[in-house]
């Protein structure tokens, strides 16, 4: 651990180390913002690179200096206008420059898009991306981070009860979705269902969905699409400034508070924050339910042992100068959560009962902790920049429940049930190479190694180490000014060294015979793919945009897939891996069509997907031959084809006063069983109403908005063999919020409702939809930011 940081801590100091050796001349970026009639505009100029900018004077003026020679990424953007994006170079003068922004009451051209690797604007991308920020998160807070996406067309999420969720995409998620934080791939056993993404939904400031292949660029885990984590821009110099978020949510009674301050002291800026969560047994419209044939009782509409609570802490330092910029950041996830008493063995009627609290967090329960170590250094070199991501993980996941067996041995002592260890170290190095205005390229090399111990008295997965890198290289050209294509290839390999596990046999005295069964034997690995992808984006008019991109991506099995062998109680089952399994192998196209005009926006994108030894997890219709350990799931490999599309439309029917539409359908084929395959999320509709009130509508009530939401989920009848079919249900949201003026702060008051007519239906990706369990029932949100600043 020491050495860790130590690493971290010298490539933080390299940059500052660097800056010493070069003494170049700099120039100033100056100019004036308009909209289209000429009046000016406060608009915010931002150098993308640099983390750095400033918002322009009353006169629509701006200057930005000390730039040293180079290429830079500007980001111009102001409420109720279309973004801008512009690339520059500066040579051997200052530059000034004009820019006339475009009028639109369309929320999403607002919002600039960085997840593309040259940073430029959002239609010159080929694939589909979808961007929120923070205000889109703290207005939809569900108390976790992957719920809080739900609202956007093609993403969903698959829920352990509350506090644990992850998401899907276009109806694929484990492993073929990555999520990165700060440029860094979460590692957290995300292989389990019952396994959240450990990321504090406070401290998320901007996301950017890319869906569809990205193995290209991100590795070979984003085959489905990527969750890119952003920053917050770095805060202006001079400046020490923060909030307070308090947040009640009455099913089950989570009370939320997070604390953030952040500053800027000659360009060292620094960020902190603190988290606290806690909640209780979550209700639910029902009083009983019925597992294997028997009717059981749920005591006060409570589901027993849902409580949990959580502690969260980040702390971010860095420097920002003329050269580029660098960060240290160090956070820590921790989590206490009940597991579902029925979750281990079989629920019965004496074991559900309440013992008259609701925040106790009894056995069985997992107990959560996520340390990450993340480096983040962008330093100019001439005209090019050279970006560097070190990180380092440490997952530590614990499952506790009372002493007992699967087999025949002597009950355990103690209540750990099984115990994972995962450590992870990260290094993803990028050369953004720019050509002319014309071309540009990226060279880039990813690494990490992962290691994995277990402990406890069960078995499910065992110890391993796994290396896996990548090179890649991608190129875009600007063919005429409205018509950009891409294409890249990638080369990885990886490694598994997987280590056999015996299990001690013992006689029916329960004395030791000495000997042992094999769980899984020694599996050694080796993997090498090549992948390629490539695009284009084709500018028709400033209303219509057109994009392709195609793709074919891999993703190599994982240590889960390939050699765990025990009872998975998040997942109420027994889980069986294939060490003989094959990379999978995909060939996937994208296409989106975008028509806007300044009070009207309509998206539609449909996306086809082949896959050659696609992986999963599927039900066998037979028990476990272990007692009490519930059906038997394998890992399977069979040829599969994907398809689907995503549908979203905003128009604003007249000032302040906008309706919302968006659409997702998956569609998908086992080519071998001539089944769907399993866990496929069923079409959706989420329509919805918003009205925004002005700013001086009253002295204590501004920029206030008010919305209706109906969603309306269609029943999954397509579902693989031994896998139950899902019923339809609609869902009705309201919310409303506004900002107070409290001295020269302005507070913001968020209340917001779901599941308003306490509907009794099955999410049918929940965990618990295994246990014929329904989901929360009416729950209303009250959220109050209140700012500050010191200086």
């Amino acid at each position: 651990m020491k050495n860790i940081f130590l690493f971290c801590f010298c490539l933080f100091l390299f940059p500052i180390i660097l800056v010493f050796a070069q003494e170049k001349q700099t120039y100033t970026v100056k100019g004036k913002v308009v909209d289209e009639s000429g009046e000016p505009l406060p608009a915010s100029i931002l150098v993308h690179e640099l983390g750095k900018g400033t918002a322009a004077s009353l006169d629509g003026t701006f200057s930005i200096k000390g730039l040293n020679p180079g290429s830079y990424h500007l980001h111009i953007t102001h409420i109720g206008y279309k973004s801008l994006t512009k690339t520059i170079n500066l040579e051997s003068e200052d530059l000034e420059l004009n820019f006339t922004m475009v009028e639109t009451a369309i929320t999403l051209q607002s919002l600039t898009i960085e997840a593309n690797p040259f940073k430029n604007g959002p239609i010159e991308q080929s694939q589909t991306i979808e961007v929120v920020d923070r205000d889109f998160i703290e207005k939809n807070n569900s108390g976790t981070f992957s719920n809080a996406l739900e609202k956007l067309p093609g993403i969903s999420t698959i829920n352990t009860g509350v506090g644990i969720s992850k998401p899907v995409i276009r109806g694929m998620s484990f492993n073929r979705i990555m999520v990165n934080d700060r440029g860094i791939k979460q590692e957290g056993q995300q292989w389990g269902a019952d396994h959240g993404l450990e990321i504090d939904p406070f401290d998320v400031d901007r996301v950017e969905i890319v869906k569809g292949p990205a193995s290209l660029i991100y590795g070979s885990d984003g085959m489905s699409g990527v969750i890119n984590i952003s920053p917050a821009p770095l805060p202006e110099e001079g400046t020490i400034q923060g909030h307070l978020i308090n947040s009640y949510r009455t099913n089950n009674n989570m009370r939320s508070h997070s604390a953030m301050v952040e500053g800027n002291e000659n360009d060292f800026v620094f960020k902190a924050r603190v988290t606290l969560q806690d909640f209780q047994d979550y209700r639910v419209p029902a009083d009983r339910f019925v597992y294997a044939g028997f009717e059981l009782p749920v005591y006060d509409n409570r589901l027993k042992n849902t409580a949990g609570k959580e502690r969260h802490f980040s702390f971010m330092a860095g420097l920002r100068k003329d050269w580029g910029k660098s960060t240290l950041t160090i956070s820590q996830f921790n989590q206490t959560a009940g597991i579902f008493t029925g979750a281990v063995g079989i629920p019965n009627s004496y074991n559900l009962r309440h013992n008259g609290s609701y925040s106790n967090i009894e056995y069985p329960r997992q107990d959560n902790m996520h340390l990450k170590v993340i480096s983040n250094t962008n330093i100019q070199l001439n005209k090019n920049w050279l970006e560097i991501d070190l990180g380092y993980q440490r997952n530590n996941r614990l499952e506790e429940s009372l002493p007992h067996i699967h087999g025949v041995g002597p009950t355990p002592e103690g209540n750990l049930a099984l115990a994972l260890f995962l450590d992870t170290y990260t290094a993803n190095v990028r050369f953004n190479y720019h050509i002319n205005q014309d071309h540009q390229s990226i060279i880039g090399f990813q690494s990490s190694w992962m290691e994995n111990h277990f402990g406890g008295f069960e078995f499910l997965l065992p110890d391993f180490q796994s290396l896996s890198s990548g090179l890649f290289y991608f190129h875009e050209y600007r063919w005429k000014e409205n018509f950009i294509v891409n294409a890249g290839l990638r080369l990885d390999g990886a490694m598994h060294d997987i280590q056999a596990h015996y299990q001690p046999v013992y006689d029916n005295s329960l004395n030791p015979t000495g000997e042992t069964t094999q769980r899984n034997p020694d599996i050694n690995r080796n993997f090498l793919n090549l992948s390629g992808s490539t695009g284009l984006s084709w500018i028709i008019d400033e209303k219509n945009n057109f994009k392709l991109n195609l793709g074919s991506s891999y993703r190599i099995p994982t240590p889960i897939e390939l050699a765990t062998n025990g009872v998975h109680h998040g997942n109420f089952r027994h889980e069986v891996g294939d060490a003989n399994l094959n990379s999978e192998r995909s060939f996937q196209a994208d296409l989106n069509y975008t028509y806007s005009k300044e009070n009207f926006l309509v998206g539609f994108s449909p996306f086809i997907s082949y896959f050659d030894g696609y992986i999963y997890l599927a039900p066998t219709g037979r028990f476990s031959t272990l007692p009490a350990a519930g059906t038997l799931w394998e890992y399977r490999q069979n040829n599969a084809f994907f398809s689907g599309a995503e549908l979203k439309l905003q128009w604003v029917l007249f000032k302040s006063f906008k309706a919302t539409m968006a659409a997702e359908y998956v569609y998908n084929y086992n080519l071998d069983s001539g089944l769907p395959l399993p866990l496929t999320p069923p079409a959706s509709l989420i329509s919805g109403l918003e009205w925004t009130v002005s700013a001086g509508f009253s002295r204590f009530f501004k920029n206030g908005y008010i919305y209706l939401e109906y969603r309306q989920v269609a029943t999954q009848e397509r579902v693989d063999r031994n896998e139950r079919i899902t019923d339809g249900y609609g869902l009705l949201e309201a919310g409303l919020g506004w900002e107070i003026p409290v001295g020269k702060q302005d507070w913001k008051l968020q209340i917001s409702g779901q599941n308003l007519l306490d509907t009794f239906y099955y999410n049918h990706l929940s965990r618990y939809r295994l246990l014929n369990l329904p989901e929360q029932g009416k729950n209303i949100n009250i959220n109050l930011k209140i700012p500050f600043s010191i200086k």
